[in-house]
């Protein structure tokens, strides 16, 4: 089926998935600059959000929800890291992963921990979407996701928290 003929989805979600992939965009490039991500946001919004505004098809991002995520990324980040990084298998260390893949696990983590009125399990999908677009592991980001899902929204997902031991 050709993409063009595939049913679309709601413009709000299509704004809201922009908004995350620019979110993390922006977090990607305050860990690369060691600048913060408020600094950078305007200038990404300038330069770089028609690019992501373009490939969603969307007239604009989800402003609200963008700005949301790389502040709460930025103000929390030593929290959603030690979120990860107790997800992560025995051996790995968070300075293994990639800056993209930080940057997209502590946006899926925030989301999960902090906006419980969006659905863990379409969180998860939607970062494991993000992560293959932008060349992430994708059956690596699910899983830290869906442990922190599982540990965080356990009525929603129906079952005991999988924290593994200290």
């Amino acid at each position: 089926m050709a993409r063009d003929s595939q049913p679309l989805k709601p413009v709000p979600v299509r704004r809201r998935s922009a908004a995350r992939l620019a979110a993390i965009q922006v977090c990607y490039q305050a860990l690369m600059s060691g600048k913060s991500a408020v600094s950078i946001a305007p200038e990404f919004l300038e330069h770089y959000a028609p690019d992501v505004i373009k490939s969603f098809r969307v007239k604009d991002l989800d402003q609200e929800h963008f700005a949301a995520l790389y502040a709460g990324m930025e103000a929390d980040a030593d929290t959603l890291d030690k979120m990860i990084a107790s997800c992560l298998a025995s051996g790995w260390e968070l300075d293994r992963l990639t800056l993209i893949e930080r940057s997209l696990l502590r946006a899926g983590t925030l989301e999960l921990c902090q906006m419980p009125h969006l659905p863990a399990r379409a969180v998860v999908s939607e970062y494991a979407g993000l992560g293959d677009a932008v060349g992430g592991d994708v059956g690596f980001i699910n899983a830290v996701l869906d442990k922190i899902a599982q540990n965080e929204r356990v009525v929603e997902m129906g079952q005991a928290p999988q924290i593994k031991p200290d």
